[in-house]
């Protein structure tokens, strides 16, 4: 009898061949199946180390007075706004909505001056056109992306959970959100973290292609199911299992399910998970620097609409052109 652990030598048709035997097969499966799961173990051990070294540094570092007082105070002016939207919002729910200087919703359309003329001194030579724009209340497709937020900030609970409810916890995210009349008191809660605006086809078709990804559990060669995991979306076959029961079979269906807010727009919303952007600018030299500071202060003045009041508008910006930096 031929060792296990050596190829054996058949003759089929007057051809010989050499196969593995099954157990063979199974012994190099295992052992690739170990190897990776060692090396998903020890980067999680050097990921949970960092952490902890980052939180004991962390505690031993010295904090100053003044960002002690800047944080405190940031933060109790951002929790003001928060009971300002919060009482306004109340007061048009129960309808007494007398002593409101409006009840309507805004958004304030913020675009790039293409006339724009740096060396010029005229006083309407601005880099950028606001424009306040009444919301109708009819349902359009919107795209949020996650930004940093106003400096030494620490975000209160409320907008905290409507970020958590969006999936925006990290930076540099986006989702599609459909906008009416329940999501746009959202949208005014945490309008300090975020950028919004309505994006083209073109624009949709651009991240779904490029950055989507989804949760998704692979079946392994003995037929058993492993952990979920999040995978990219480049097989229809993994559209089709998920969302086959909806009539929807491919990437391309996803894509028109988003633009047009179909009927199962939500399903399609929520099997795909956040995309992930990249940063603007990266880099620790000099030239980086310098395109970071600028980046800072075009955000600066992009977000220069931003209010305290409970009827301040939303900002809305060319989200067309942040995809094609970010993307």
């Amino acid at each position: 009898m031929a060792p296990i652990n050596k190829p054996v030598t058949t003759k089929v048709n007057g051809i010989v061949m050499e196969t593995n035997p099954e157990v063979l097969l199974k012994k190099r499966r295992r052992a690739e199946e170990t190897r990776l799961e060692k090396q998903q173990q020890a980067a999680k051990k050097l990921q949970k180390q960092a952490k902890q070294k980052a939180n004991k540094q962390a505690k031993g570092k010295f904090i100053r007075a003044e960002t002690i007082v800047a944080t405190t105070l940031a933060t109790e002016r951002e929790k003001e706004r928060i009971k300002r939207i919060n009482k306004v919002e109340h007061s048009k729910s129960q309808g007494k909505t007398e002593h409101l200087a409006s009840t309507a919703d805004y958004f304030l359309k913020v675009t790039e001056n293409p006339d724009y003329d740096e060396n010029s001194d005229e006083a309407d030579n601005e880099e950028l056109i606001q424009e306040k724009i009444k919301y109708n209340g009819e349902e359009s497709l919107l795209f949020v992306l996650r930004i940093k937020g106003p400096v030494s900030v620490k975000i209160p609970h409320k907008p905290f959970t409507v970020l958590k409810l969006l999936r925006l916890e990290e930076l540099n995210t986006g989702v599609f959100l459909k906008l009416n009349d329940k999501t746009f008191p959202l949208l005014k809660l945490i309008s300090p973290y975020i950028v919004c605006g309505k994006p083209s086809l073109k624009s949709i078709r651009s991240l779904i292609q490029k950055r989507s990804t989804v949760m998704h559990k692979k079946d392994n060669i003995e037929g058993e199911e492993e952990e979920e995991k999040e995978v990219i979306l480049n097989d229809n076959n993994i559209v089709e299992d998920k969302l086959g029961e909806y009539g929807i079979v491919c990437i391309d269906d996803i894509i028109h399910e988003i633009s047009s807010l179909s009927e199962y727009f939500s399903h399609c919303n929520f099997f795909l998970q956040p995309f992930k952007l990249s940063r603007e600018v990266s880099g620790f030299g000099a030239i980086s620097k310098l395109k970071k500071l600028e980046s800072k202060k075009k955000m600066k003045g992009l977000l220069s609409g931003l209010s305290n009041s409970g009827t301040a508008p939303v900002i809305q910006v060319d989200i067309d052109a942040f995809i094609e930096k970010l993307n």
